[in-house]
């Protein structure tokens, strides 16, 4: 039976070793995959508020493209043309705010992510 116990305790002991090695070998790796995981993660997060604020972000890109040329001064100057050289991202931001107060407090509150 002692021998049975010893046999026991030295495979117990070669792999408590083994997994240590194995721990070891897992945190070089992780430190490797940080930086790009990391990455992956902020992308990740972009998408989710891209897909949440679809008005805002569609806003912002209208706000660009027309500051983009003409800067603060041809904004005002010819600010009235927004409403003729974009109105398709002005019609989305007014559909989506009008789909999102007509939606069941249900369907408002879910999340897809």
């Amino acid at each position: 039976m002692n021998k049975q116990l010893a046999h026991l305790i030295i495979r117990r002991l070669e792999l408590v070793e083994k997994i240590e090695a194995q721990r070891m070998d897992m945190a070089d790796i992780s430190l490797h995959l940080q930086k790009p995981l990391a990455v992956a993660d902020m992308g990740l997060n972009v998408v989710r508020y891209i897909y949440n604020h679809p008005a805002l972000v569609s806003g912002g890109m209208t706000a660009l493209l027309t500051f983009r040329n003409k800067g603060l001064p041809g904004l005002v100057k010819h600010g009235w043309r927004l409403l003729l050289l974009y109105p398709s991202a002005i019609f989305f931001g007014l559909k989506y705010l009008s789909s999102a107060n007509c939606a069941p407090a249900e369907e408002r509150n879910t999340k897809v992510w």
